[in-house]
């Protein structure tokens, strides 16, 4: 199996950034959901909101770290500085007519959903999808409460002015280190090698191969990893990007 790195890149910046390197369409980032049953949405295991759909990407073959069946990620976050505490009970809170009782009534997690925390101030879920979830028709987000908890935030609005929105393609881009480990300050003995100008020819939004944190490398990291920035507008910290691993 050829084992290569992916540039991660929006429709509107495809034609310009790629040149003649090989691409592929590969999903899409924005607000609307892959096609899975909307009851099985992801939600906040504290107090049931619906996350915010960030992007939903396609995976080549040595990607699929979950089986070949399963074909691609769907990314979500909810931000949220008490995701923490114990789940709030609905009968602790204004229930009244409004449809999110409901939905929540009759939300179920989906068979093949993570949900993790950040560590900072948002929750994130990664499903990973089959080939029918990824190709059907995309899902709405279901409604929200009408009363956001204390520590919530719906950042749809900051999304909308600061993230990076369209359809996807993955980018075949010519990286020593695709298939291997991240490693901090590699050394000769390391399969990893430093990229010295790696944000001049490789761009931050990336599946695999060298990692382009400005912090530094992660360390723990598979090979298998995505790595990203406002993609959807899913954020960290502020401005900070996010390694989401597909072998842990």
């Amino acid at each position: 199996m050829i084992i290569e790195a992916y540039d991660i890149l929006v429709d509107e910046d495809v034609a310009e950034e790629a040149g003649d390197r090989p691409r592929r369409p590969a999903g899409w980032a924005g607000p609307d959901g892959p096609s899975i049953d909307v009851e099985a949405w992801p939600r906040s295991p504290r107090t049931g909101q619906p996350m915010l759909h960030c992007f939903t990407l396609w995976l080549p073959e040595a990607y699929r770290r979950r089986g070949s069946d399963l074909v691609a990620v769907a990314v979500f976050q909810w931000e949220d500085e008490y995701y923490y505490k114990e789940p709030e009970r609905s009968a602790d809170r204004v229930q009244s007519e409004h449809p999110f009782w409901a939905d929540l009534a009759r939300a179920r997690v989906h068979p093949r959903a993570r949900v993790f925390d950040d560590e900072v101030a948002s929750l994130l879920a990664v499903v990973w999808l089959t080939e029918a979830e990824f190709t059907g028709p995309r899902v709405t987000r279901p409604v929200a409460a009408p009363v956001l908890a204390a520590g919530e935030q719906d950042t749809t609005r900051w999304r909308s002015r600061h993230g990076v929105f369209g359809p996807l393609w993955l980018v075949t881009r010519d990286d020593p280190n695709a298939g291997v480990a991240p490693v901090d300050l590699p050394t000769a003995a390391d399969a990893y090698a430093d990229v010295p100008d790696k944000y001049d020819v490789f761009h931050t939004e990336h599946l695999g191969g060298t990692c382009m944190n400005p912090d530094g490398v992660r360390e723990g990291l598979s090979p298998w990893y995505i790595e990203v920035s406002r993609l959807g507008g899913i954020s960290h910290g502020g401005d900070l990007d996010f390694a989401l691993d597909l072998d842990e």
